[in-house]
């Protein structure tokens, strides 16, 4: 009985010991990790709108902005995030939309989707081959580098969000289930501030 009590013991400590390093470590990077996802919520906000600079962008809460064109009252576009749960997390997105609902752009904010699959949904293709880059290595002029986004977000711009939906998105192979859940809450969100405006 007596050597039962001190492994319960033993194992208390432990685990109380471990518990408060994980508490310590938590309430070190926590202001790191609010700054990082503040700061990428901010350039999301300038990549969803990108027409919208030098226009005032009015939080209406924490998920929800509208943008106004100088001091107009009348909104002239809506960002927000729209979330709903992939294959194997939830997908977090940051959409921009003008007042005929029309997308202006798509940021995935979140995700912890299977790595080549699902995380596709963030993956940038580019169009540079070996022979290109070599190509561009040996060039006397220097052309300017086009900044790449992910293929799948791209594929929303100026499409309505009342119209879109899986069957005229390219999906992404072998994740149905991850393209289904960003093309639903985009469209179930997107509608959701239409109808209430």
């Amino acid at each position: 009985m007596k050597s039962v009590l001190r492994f319960v013991i033993v194992l208390f400590l432990v685990n109380l010991v471990a518990a408060s390093i994980l508490a310590g470590v938590y309430r070190l990077t926590k202001p790191r990790i609010e700054a990082q996802e503040a700061l990428v919520r901010e350039k999301a906000l300038k990549e969803v709108m990108p027409e919208s600079v030098g226009d005032r962008i009015e939080a209406v809460s924490e998920e929800y902005w509208k943008v106004y064109k100088g001091s107009s009252s009348k909104a002239r576009g809506y960002i927000f995030i729209a979330r709903k749960y992939g294959y194997s997390s939830v997908i977090e997105t940051m959409v921009g939309m003008k007042r005929d609902g029309t997308i202006t752009g798509v940021a995935i904010l979140n995700h912890n989707e299977t790595p080549g699959l699902g995380a596709k949904i963030v993956e940038i293709v580019s169009d540079k081959t070996i022979t290109k880059a070599i190509k561009g290595i040996f060039s006397k002029e220097k052309a300017p580098e086009k900044e790449l986004s992910p293929y799948f977000t791209e594929q929303f711009k100026e499409r309505s969000v009342k119209s879109i939906d899986v069957s005229n998105i390219d999906a992404i192979t072998g994740a149905t289930i991850s393209s289904k859940a960003v093309v639903d809450s985009i469209k179930s969100k997107g509608s959701e501030i239409l109808n209430a405006r």
